[in-house]
This record gives C-alpha cells, structure tokens and sequence, in this order.
C-alpha cells in the first residue's frame, strides 16, 4: 500500500493545487491529499504523520484541524491526532469512554484479553526493550495457522527506520519503543473474523490489525473513519451504529447547529464548523480550562492484577519541531493509582546530535504548571538521568507515590549543544482512598539499552 501510495502522490501532484481551496497557502498546498480532498495545515500533525509512517500507518487526512472537547485535533483513516500542550499526541480511540468497537460493516473483532496482557514483561526490567519485543513476536506472529498475517512485522516497520535514525546506526531497542509508542501491547490474540475465515484481526492497545488473505495485504483497520462515521452519520454501518447507542459522539455533526454541534452539552469546548468537509480552514481556538479526552495511553506492562489493557488512556505526548530540542516523549504505565502502588515513568528522548540528560518531576494539576512549583510527595519530585552523549536515550522509574491527588507529570531533555527542550505532560491521579495509611519506598531508576 505504501509504494502504491507513492507513485500515487508523484502522479497526482500537479492536480493538488485544484483541489486545494481557495486561500490555501503554498506550503499548506503541498501538504494536501486529492486522494480525500482534505489537507494537513498544522505543521507538528505534518511531521508527525511523515515521522510515523505517513499514509501507511496513519491513512489519508479526513478532516480539517478543527476543536473537539478543547483540544485541535484531526482526524486520520486510522487514527486522531490532537494537540496537548503545545505536542502531539494520540486519541485512544477504541477506549471503551470513546468508541469500544467491537462490530463494524459486518465484521467482528477480537475483545481483549486481560489473561494476554498479564504475560507482558514488567516494564521495571533492565532488557525491557528486548523483553518486549520478544513478547510481541511471540503472540503477534507473521505466520498463524498456516497463513502469512504478517503481524510482527508491521509492528517492527511502523516507524520508518531511516527517519529515526537518519545517518546513524539502528539501534533495535530504541525502534521497538517507537514502534510500542503508536500500537502499545496486542490485548488480544490472532483471530479469524466469525463470518470470513479469509480475514484474520489482532487487537491492540490503539488499534485493529487486520490480515486479508485474498490479496494478500496486512494493514491496521480504519477506525479513524469510523469515529468519523460515528460523529457525522455518514457511511456509519448499522451495527457499529447499533453498539454506540447512547454515547455523547454519535450523530454530533450537524450544520445546522451553532458551532455544527448538535448536544453542546455532551461536548463542551467543541467547534466542528466544516470539520468534515473537503479542504482547509483556520482551526478555532481552544478553550484554555477545556479538560482533555484522554489521548493514547503507553503499553500496559501487566505488572499488577488491577491494570486493564482497554483502560482510559494515559497521554503520549512527543515534541516536534527541532528547534525545540530534543524530541521527548514520556509514558506512564497507569494514568489512576491508589496511594503506595507503584507506576512506572518512562522517557524516551531522541536528537540528531548528542543528548546531555533526560530528566522528570511532577507538579500538582492545579498549578498552571509553574516551573518553580513542588510537590509534598517526595516520590513525585523527579529525577535526572545521564544519556552519555547518546542520540538516542531512554530510562524508566519506577515510585510510589502516597499522596492523593492530580499530578502533571513532565519530561524533558537537553543535548549537549546547550538546547534544551520543552516539557511534555502527561496527568497521574493519586485516588483518595480514605484515612488508611500505605507504606512509602523509595524510588528506583532502571536503565533502558
């Protein structure tokens, strides 16, 4: 699909400019796609979506930049794309708080598989990265009852090599942590479809892979088309209509409408005016107190009984621009804990020159993120890490945090030509369990190769 979709793009150049609207910018003209009349005018959307395997992964942009629940996002055939924060991240789209799908134009998907999920390695391992990998090759075959589904290697080649290590040499590690960060762990095991035995589905964390044996083609399925289906009625297959009953996106688009909102008040901070039609337009501004849908969550280790594969996720986010500094990213391997369980932090960092340090900390959410703000919880004040001159960095923490509460927490990185990146955050709720104490222990920092 990607060579095809190629030739497709060198063919169809010329006739870009008419389909692009009228205004459209040059540099936003060459980022318009014919194949969908739709264009990618938010510079960080355009680089992530070409830094993470572009139209083979992603799909063709479906929408226009538009608000939804506070947040600029976009709307791709396999995935949403929404800004937190000034960075990128992912809406966990098959969230059972977003659209738990299950049954779509006649096909079935595989649910998940706690018992799956409990088998993955612990993320506080000192070979996570091999560990996991490992895991994946062994329940996301390439070869499954004899037919070639192709499963693990879409997964090691989602991130385009020669983009995450432009003139440098491969590190294998650091791709299965890219990789990991746009599909997280498989939550289920290979499966045929119950009516088609030509078709065979494995779900994810953040998406379906679907094996087509008549061509044969393994690709990830688009659910980014059919969260848009579910939002404006259109092409929405009766049974996918049939499970989304009563959630606060179906049948929202509405032209007619102030904002093209139908139930405003199921979807506060919302502007959807044109969103889903052909071309590009000024995306409105959002609404600064707007509270986010959860955005991708990074890969539930299975470490503890109470983690769900399908949990509301934790975000993802990664920085993009260069000038910026180093591109971080950091995961949280569960966004709601109770006092003294253990979450796991993780950052990854990349640059193409030497990184200095990566570090992280936490601050309370009610704080507007102050630089000079601190925490009570001696568990949540961070730590520092020493990258070694490396173009590519990662470690994970492991603490216990004890202290109720709603915490940002963030990372950032700095290369060794003095540049420093922005944060990155992610939210960590400490619930408030009631007067019981739970012990404290001490934070312990795990190196990732």
């Amino acid at each position: 699909m990607k060579r095809f979709a190629v030739l497709t793009l060198f063919v169809l150049v010329g006739m870009v400019a008419a389909v692009a609207p009228p205004g459209t910018s040059s540099e936003a003209m060459q980022n318009c796609h014919p194949e969908t009349g739709f264009c990618v005018t938010n510079p960080q959307f355009d680089n992530y979506f070409r830094e993470r395997g572009g139209v083979r992964i992603l799909g063709y942009p479906i929408s226009r930049s538009f608000v939804l629940e506070g947040f600029e996002v976009q709307f791709f055939q396999r995935v949403i794309l929404q800004m937190q924060g000034g960075q990128v991240a992912r809406l966990n789209v098959l969230d059972p708080n977003v659209m738990p799908m299950t049954r779509a134009n006649q096909s079935t998907f595989p649910p998940s598989d706690p018992a799956l999920a409990a088998q993955a390695p612990p993320v506080t391992s000192p070979t996570y990265a091999q560990d996991v990998a490992a895991f994946i090759e062994r329940v996301a075959p390439d070869t499954w009852n004899g037919m070639p589904v192709g499963f693990y290697t879409l997964f090691g080649t989602t991130v385009p090599v020669d983009v995450a290590f432009t003139g440098q040499t491969v590190n294998p590690d650091q791709m299965t942590l890219l990789n990991l960060e746009i599909w997280g762990l498989p939550t289920s095991n290979p499966a045929y479809d119950p009516n088609n035995r030509g078709f065979v589905y494995q779900r994810w964390q953040r998406g379906i892979m679907h094996f087509r044996a008549e061509v044969p083609v393994t690709e990830g399925i688009l659910v980014g088309d059919y969260f848009k289906s579910v939002i404006t009625g259109r092409n929405l297959p009766p049974d996918l209509a049939e499970d989304m009953q009563g959630s606060r996106y179906l049948g929202q688009y509405n032209p007619s409408s102030p904002g093209w909102v139908e139930r405003p008040a199921e979807l506060p901070s919302t502007d959807m005016t044109s969103a889903f039609e052909p071309g590009a337009g000024a995306v409105t501004a959002p609404t600064p107190a707007a509270t986010a849908t959860p955005a991708a969550r990074t890969p539930t280790p299975g470490t503890t009984a109470t983690t769900t594969p399908t949990a509301a996720g934790t975000a993802t986010v990664t920085t993009t621009p260069l000038a910026l500094g180093p591109r971080v990213t950091i995961q949280l391997d569960d966004d709601a804990i109770d006092p003294g369980d253990s979450v796991s932090v993780t950052v990854i960092a990349s640059y193409p020159t030497a990184i200095e340090w990566i570090e992280w900390e936490a601050v309370e959410a009610d704080n507007g993120n102050d630089n000079e703000s601190s925490v009570s919880d001696a568990e949540l004040s961070g730590d520092e890490f020493d990258c070694d001159g490396s173009t590519n960095c990662a470690n994970v923490w492991t603490v216990r945090p004890t202290v109720p509460g709603e915490y940002e927490v963030r990372a950032r990185a700095r290369a060794e030509n003095g540049t420093t990146s922005e944060w990155v955050t992610t939210s960590l709720d400490v619930r408030d369990t009631g007067p019981t104490s739970t012990p404290t222990s001490t934070a312990t920092a795990t190196r990732t190769p």
